[in-house]
């Protein structure tokens, strides 16, 4: 009996250290961040679109999400900022992540009539 109860007690600290290892890993969806400089989400959208070949990484609060697959959200800076991020083309479907911070890297595009940050990868922080 005591066998069963330190065997049950070692499974139960086993599986309490897992969850809190796994709860610590970032959650990273899309292409590995390259280390790409920081910006402001006021420098984006106060940018000309057409000289935007360089790579960025950009951090807010989500505040407007893709209500069926999650594929495109708004990030504000709290400041009243808010610049769309896309990544469908990169990641078709994402968790459900409204009030969450993100950080995406990525560049401005021309999509349509509306600027927006194509996103190659994003971390959703805890």
């Amino acid at each position: 009996m005591k066998r069963i109860l330190a065997l049950c007690a070692a499974v139960l600290i086993a599986g309490i250290g897992y969850a809190a290892w796994r709860y610590a890993q970032p959650e990273l969806y899309g292409r590995p961040f390259e280390g790409a400089a920081e910006a402001s989400i006021h420098e984006l959208i106060t940018r000309p679109v057409g000289g935007s070949e360089v790579v960025v990484r950009v951090e807010g609060a989500i505040v407007r999400q893709c209500p069926a697959t999650g594929c495109w959200f708004y990030i504000d800076d709290g400041k009243g900022n808010q610049v769309k991020v896309e990544l469908g083309k990169v990641v078709p479907r994402l968790p459900q992540k409204l009030g969450r911070r993100a950080v995406v890297e990525g560049r401005m595009v021309q999509m349509g009539d509306e600027a927006v940050f194509a996103g190659n990868g994003v971390e959703f922080k805890r």
